[in-house]
């Protein structure tokens, strides 16, 4: 059993192997845990290629209490390298627990389950934590995963 106490769903392995493979498939999936606190579970997949859907998304979630709700996220960041280098594609693990719209409880459970999802999931590129939404844009994801190196 993980150290949080939590398991994996097997259907967010799959989900996450389907959005691997690219053609066609999911640009992100975004995770909760589920309402009886026993397992991580698929919230959400969504085909859209625009980052500012899926952040909408994402930063939209809320609990039950009308709190924000924290949220684990897959999303394939594809870029343009400069000086025409040609295009690259980065699975990122998104971890987004708004420090000042989310109660304690909640965002302890989501800190301390991070890795076991993390850890059922092979082949993320890059890990990304976020504590408000002004930490989710666009251009700072790129920079990160481009090494700086991407253009919008």
């Amino acid at each position: 059993m993980p150290v949080s106490g939590l398991s994996v769903n097997p259907e967010c392995v799959s989900a996450f192997n389907e959005l691997k493979l690219g053609r066609g498939g999911p640009k992100y999936i975004i995770y909760k845990i589920s309402d009886d606190q026993k397992e991580i579970v698929v919230d959400e997949i969504g085909k859209e290629s625009d980052y500012d859907t899926f952040r909408e998304k994402l930063i939209s979630k809320k609990e039950k209490s009308g709190k924000d709700r924290p949220s684990y996220a897959i999303y394939d960041v594809e870029f343009e390298l400069e000086g025409g280098e040609g295009k690259r594609s980065k699975i990122a693990f998104i971890t987004y627990i708004n420090q000042d719209a989310t109660g304690v409880k909640s965002r302890m459970v989501y800190a301390s389950s991070r890795e076991t999802l993390k850890n059922a999931l092979n082949g993320i590129a890059m890990n990304w934590q976020a504590n408000d939404p002004g930490e989710l844009e666009w251009a700072d994801l790129l920079k990160e995963a481009s090494k700086g190196k991407g253009t919008i």
